[in-house]
């Protein structure tokens, strides 16, 4: 017995030894056909060895030929089977970068130009391999000579692959040649240059002289506004929404081709924001800029270009942070900075309320600090006085301890107050009977009580705290305060509460409805709750609307102009910043806009 399982092996054996040597005679001959330039003859060969011997080195050998074969046969289909198969199976392999390129052929003359140039590309970068460098390089080269990408996806690839100098070459000529086709003369001169400071051949140097050549009698063409957004990275869900936005506003004024549009993506990081903006300003010619959405880019592209070319207006949609808009007669906010909502419900409530004593329950965190020192800052302007701050931790069920200790202060002040009506010397002094009695039953009174809530749901909480603890006053908030969880949450003790928002939408306008529509009907969603792409559709306006009277300086045009209606509501820059912020009540579970004392400021 176990000498017929030996034979038996050793007959496989040599059956599989015959069958590789068999196989390895096949492909040899298929090679001899390749060759001759038979590949009619050859497939059925490689084909043969291909289903049969996959996973040996014959099979492997064979499968790379077959792919070359279906390639010159024009048999895609056959072609892209093989290549899928093999590039999923071989990770390691002496072959693979053949067949990545022949992937990259495959994704060519299917229509994804884009794509195939960029695999030939990312060969380039990592082959050691000089014979797969070479037809790759030649490949990439031939194709970019073919004039099939667009000056975006060629600024892309010069961005992610400066990986051979006569690649380089070739991608500055094609942008030369495709901003001069969409008349950005500016652009296509910059990019002429370049190939002339590349050590590449004389024919392209000679072609991109030709390119400056034919461009001596024009201006700089076309201008670009530039929108800087993230598109990539953890807040690219924004960076969309401002894009769509921006586009939108672009295509409804019927735009293309007067204006050109150059979106860039800052990750919503400020150096690459920066460093994006550097460069649009070199390349092309900019008018204006949408963008950064985010406060840090925003206000480091801003202390640049205000320094540095005035006569480029820069709006941010959404960036809240103060001080941006002041870093340059060019800046402009459209969102409601956190120190303009805080000087805004200060101002109503001692102007409007008469209203001069103040108590401040603030949120720990960045928001709450912000938003309670501009408020601060905001009272004292105005001759009133903050009587006590107390910090909190948003989210927990109780505060018997942060109210404990205001109240504790505030008994300290009306005591001193009733020592003084009584002509005691010693101020601080306390019956101690009376202080139990005093802290344990009374209401405490403060005429205005501030909590700047991150969202509606914690003011509503924080108002129920506020009566629980048997403290009163007229309750004040910001924009946080703004949702239907703050009435929810609330009930009856946000009754009569007042805070400021950056933008009201009680009843949508019909600005606001056209847009909503437009934009569903466009991009198949609606527009966000959180503004970004309708405040960036308002952007847009304001450029095209500053346009539209053929200023010498559209930084000054926006200056000039007192108020821009947008779809949320009435825009009104002073010092680059949005001050229209509005003041809003509530009455019978209802949001209520408070319009007349706040009118008669204005």
């Amino acid at each position: 017995m176990r000498c017929i399982s030996l034979c038996l092996l050793i007959i496989a054996l040599s059956n599989s030894i015959s069958f590789a040597q068999e196989s390895a005679s096949v492909v040899d001959q298929a090679k001899k056909l390749i060759s001759e330039k038979n590949c009619n003859d050859a497939v059925p060969l490689l084909k043969n060895v291909y289903n049969k011997k996959f996973r040996f080195s014959e099979g492997e050998k064979a499968s790379v030929l077959l792919t070359e074969c279906y390639l010159r046969q024009q048999n895609r289909a056959e072609a892209e089977k093989v290549t899928s198969k093999y590039l999923e199976y071989y990770i390691k392999t002496p072959y693979r970068e053949r067949m990545e390129v022949a992937s990259a052929i495959l994704l060519i003359e299917k229509g994804s130009v884009y794509d195939g140039v960029e695999g030939l590309l990312r060969i380039l970068a990592y082959t050691k391999n000089p014979a797969a460098y070479s037809h790759a390089k030649d490949i990439a080269i031939h194709t970019l000579a073919a004039s099939l990408l667009t000056s975006d996806q060629l600024f892309a690839l010069v961005e992610k692959y400066p990986v051979d100098k006569d690649i380089l070459g070739w991608l500055y000529l094609q942008l030369g040649r495709e901003s001069q086709n969409e008349r950005r003369y500016k652009a296509a001169r910059y990019w002429y240059r370049k190939v002339q400071s590349e050590k590449v051949s004389e024919k392209l140097i000679e072609t991109a002289e030709q390119g400056l050549e034919s461009l001596e009698d024009v201006g700089a063409g076309i201008p670009t506004i530039l929108v800087l957004a993230p598109v990539s990275g953890d807040f690219a869900e924004y960076g969309v929404a401002a894009i769509q936005g921006v586009l939108l506003a672009y295509e409804t004024a019927n735009l293309a081709g007067k204006v050109n549009i150059r979106i860039a993506d800052t990750r919503a990081d400020a150096a690459i924001a920066l460093w994006r903006t550097q460069q649009a300003v070199n390349q092309d010619s900019i008018i204006a800029i949408i963008g950064p959405i985010m406060s840090a880019p925003s206000a480091t592209v801003a202390a640049w270009l205000g320094s540095n070319f005035q006569h480029i207006p820069m709006l941010t949609p959404t960036a809240t942070d103060d001080g941006i808009a002041r870093m340059g007669p060019n800046i402009f906010q459209l969102n409601i900075t956190i120190d303009r909502m805080a000087d805004a419900i200060a101002d109503f409530a001692i102007r409007c309320l008469d209203i001069r004593e103040f108590a401040i329950l603030s949120p720990i965190g960045d928001y709450g600090n912000a938003m309670s020192n501009s408020f601060t800052r905001a009272v004292e302007r105005r001759g009133a006085v903050i009587l006590a701050q107390q910090y909190y931790e948003e989210g927990r069920p109780d505060y018997k301890t942060e109210f404990d200790l205001l109240r504790n202060l505030r008994f300290k002040q009306e005591n001193r107050r009733r020592n003084i009506a009584k002509g005691v010397s010693n101020l601080d002094a306390i019956p101690t009977k009376e202080r139990r009695a005093y802290l344990q039953d009374s209401v405490f009174q403060f005429p205005g009580i501030f909590i700047p809530s991150t969202n509606p749901s914690d003011a509503g909480l924080m108002a129920g705290q506020v009566a629980f603890n048997k403290i009163n006053g007229v309750l004040l908030g910001t924009s946080g305060w703004y949702g239907r969880d703050l009435l929810i949450q609330g009930k009856r003790q946000v009754e009569g509460a007042y805070f400021t928002v950056p933008f009201l939408d009680l009843e949508k306008s019909e600005a606001y409805k056209k847009f909503e529509n437009d934009f569903s009907k466009k991009w198949g969603v609606e527009p966000g709750r959180d503004k970004v792409s309708g405040l960036s559709y308002d952007a847009m306006n304001i450029i095209i609307e500053g346009l539209s009277q053929k200023p010498n300086n559209l930084a000054n045009q926006i200056n000039w102009t007192q108020k821009f209606n947008g779809i949320y509501g009435e825009i009104k820059f002073k010092n680059g910043a949005n001050t229209n912020a509005q003041v809003v009540t509530v009455n019978k579970s209802q949001f209520v806009s408070q319009t007349q004392c706040v009118e008669n400021a204005k």
